[in-house]
């Protein structure tokens, strides 16, 4: 894993602000067609209608909807965008984060929580871009987002399974699903 210094980390205030830039616009195919990457995934996963969690939903909850036309129901918590803590009290059969992991601030408590947060047994979706080691990290350009601060690897996230005690399922260069068995 790589990750940034913390005395690096933007503010608060700076990384709403560059959030809000971001279009996550719920009627935005493209943007649904990006989310279908993992959808698809934990919709296949599942073996029967599921209340699930999109942790880190950001401002424009478009993977409820996906999850919803499959008859799922996805609550939204977002720190930000929808801090409802009291979602985060209980446990889901499914726990969808999208675009989330790399913006870790302290990853081992952020990973602590989302792993709480899976019922057992239950899945763990995961969409972030790995990178392939440190000597192409200087030119990859997933680092350059100055809110993208912890950067997985396909070995950090068998080193995450074996840890929590899941079962890793790399799907695609971009999603892995983690099972709590």
């Amino acid at each position: 894993m790589i990750f940034l210094d913390p005395n690096d980390l933007l503010s608060a205030d700076a990384e709403k602000a560059h959030y809000d830039c971001h279009n996550n616009d719920p009627q935005d195919q493209a943007y649904l067609g990006f989310l279908r990457q993992v959808s698809e995934p934990v919709v296949a996963a599942l073996t029967h209608q599921a209340i699930g969690l999109d942790f880190g939903c950001g401002p424009g909850p478009a993977l409820a909807l996906l999850l919803e036309q499959a008859g799922h129901q996805l609550l939204n918590y977002d720190p930000i965008y929808y801090p409802d803590e009291q979602l985060l009290a209980q446990s889901y059969r499914f726990v969808t984060c999208s675009e989330v992991v790399e913006h870790f601030n302290f990853p081992e408590h952020a990973w602590q929580r989302l792993i709480s947060l899976v019922q057992q047994p239950g899945l763990l979706a995961v969409m972030t871009k790995r990178h392939s080691g440190t000597k192409v990290f200087p030119q990859w350009y997933y680092k350059n987002d100055p809110t993208h601060v912890a950067f997985y690897s396909d070995k950090t996230f068998a080193w995450l399974a074996e840890h929590y005690q899941m079962k890793l399922e790399i799907v695609s260069p971009s999603v892995a699903l983690f099972h709590r068995v």
